[in-house]
C-alpha cells in the first residue's frame, strides 16, 4: 500500500507539501497540487485521516441537529446540505434529536469535545444558556441571541396565502398550525411568522371570519384525529391555510371523508411546496420554499463560522407560490 513518502517522491515534492495538499493549505499553489492531487490518484494512496484530525483538531464534519429525519422536509433539506457540504469538503453528520433537550445538549458536548467542526441547529427547545456565540453553531428557522440563522421569508409566505384564498372569495378562512411558541416564548421561531403575515394581511383587506387553531403540542406532527376533530368542528369553512404541506395533505384527507370537493367546496394551501407531497392524482398548492437555496446558505453561513467571522447577519430567503390543485 503506497504511503506519503510513496507520493511525494513520484510527485517530486517534500513530505511537507503533500501533507499541505491533504489538508487543503491555500499556500500550494495551484500547480504543485494539481499534480500531487493527480499522483495521490494513481497510486490509491489513503490519508490517514484519524492521524491527520488528531493533529488538526478538526474532523471535516458537520453535524445536523434536528427534531426528526423521518419529515419529507427535512429529508429533502438533508440531501441538499449533504451535497454542498461534500462539496466544501466536509460529511454531513445527522442527528435526530426527537425534540429532546438532553440529547440536544450531548449534541453540543460533540462539538466542544473536537467531535464535529461545527452544528447546524434545529430545535424547539430553550436552549439558549449553551449556545456559546464563539462556537461554530448556527440555527434553521429559529432565532437565538448572537447565533446566526438562515430561514425563508416565512411573514410574507402568510401573506401570499391569505392573498391567494381570498381571491376565492371565501366565506370563511382558517389557519391550522402546530406552531406552539407564540410571541411568549423566549425562542423566536420565524414559523409563527407564517400564522402572523397571514392574519395581517387579512387585517388589511377587513375580512374577519377567521378561525386560528393550533394545535397545543410544541412538535412537527398533530395527531391524524386532532386534525379530524379540529376540521369537523369547523367544516362550514371554505378556505383552510395549513403550516406544513405534511398537514395540508391531512387536512384535504379529512375533507374528503366529510364528502367535501376540492376545490370546489373548500380551497386548501399549505407551505413548504417538497416534492414528496406532490403526485400525480392530486397536487397541494403551496407556499414554496427554495430547499436547495436554505442548503447552500447553511454551508455557507456554518464555514463562515468555523472561520470565525464576525458579525454574520441572518439570512432570509423568498419564498413562492406554487399552483396545485387544491386551490
Amino acid at each position: 500500500m503506497a504511503n506519503m513518502r510513496d507520493v511525494a517522491k513520484k510527485a517530486g515534492v517534500g513530505l511537507g507539501t503533500v501533507s499541505r495538499v491533504i489538508n487543503n493549505s491555500p499556500s500550494v499553489n495551484s500547480e504543485t497540487k494539481k499534480r500531487v492531487l493527480q499522483v495521490i490518484e494513481e497510486l490509491g494512496y489513503i490519508p490517514n485521516e484519524i492521524a491527520r484530525n488528531l493533529s488538526t483538531k478538526k474532523t471535516n464534519i458537520i453535524a445536523f441537529i434536528l427534531p426528526h429525519s423521518n419529515h419529507a422536509f427535512f429529508s429533502e433539506i438533508t440531501y441538499h446540505l449533504e451535497k454542498y457540504l461534500y462539496l466544501k469538503g466536509y460529511k454531513l453528520m445527522i442527528c435526530n434529536s426527537g425534540s429532546d433537550r438532553e440529547k440536544e445538549l450531548e449534541f453540543i458536548n460533540m462539538l466542544k469535545q473536537n467531535m464535529v467542526d461545527g452544528i447546524i441547529f434545529l430545535t424547539n427547545n430553550p436552549i439558549d444558556p449553551y449556545l456559546d456565540p464563539d462556537l461554530p453553531i448556527i440555527s434553521f428557522d429559529r432565532q437565538f441571541a448572537n447565533i446566526p440563522y438562515v430561514t425563508s421569508d416565512n411573514y410574507h409566505g402568510g401573506q401570499i396565502a391569505a392573498k391567494k384564498l381570498l381571491s376565492k372569495n371565501p366565506k370563511k378562512l382558517v389557519f391550522i398550525g402546530n406552531d406552539a411558541q407564540g410571541e411568549s416564548s423566549p425562542i423566536k421561531t420565524t414559523l409563527s411568522q407564517r400564522r402572523i403575515g397571514f392574519l395581517d394581511y387579512l387585517k388589511e383587506k377587513d375580512f374577519t371570519n377567521i378561525e386560528v387553531l393550533e394545535y397545543p403540542k410544541g412538535d412537527f406532527f398533530i395527531p391524524v384525529e386532532e386534525v379530524d376533530r379540529i376540521i369537523t368542528k369547523h367544516q362550514d369553512a371554505d378556505g383552510f391555510f395549513a403550516i406544513s404541506d405534511m398537514l395540508a395533505g391531512v387536512v384535504l384527507q379529512t375533507l374528503e371523508k366529510l364528502g367535501k370537493k376540492i376545490p370546489r367546496d373548500a380551497s386548501i394551501i399549505g407551505f413548504d411546496g417538497v416534492k414528496y407531497y406532490w403526485n400525480t392524482t392530486f397536487q397541494i398548492s403551496s407556499i414554496k420554499q427554495d430547499l436547495e437555496k436554505i442548503a447552500e446558505a447553511l454551508v455557507s453561513t456554518i464555514i463562515r463560522k468555523i472561520n470565525k467571522e464576525q458579525n454574520i447577519e441572518p439570512i432570509i430567503l423568498p419564498v413562492s407560490y406554487v399552483k396545485g390543485d387544491t386551490l
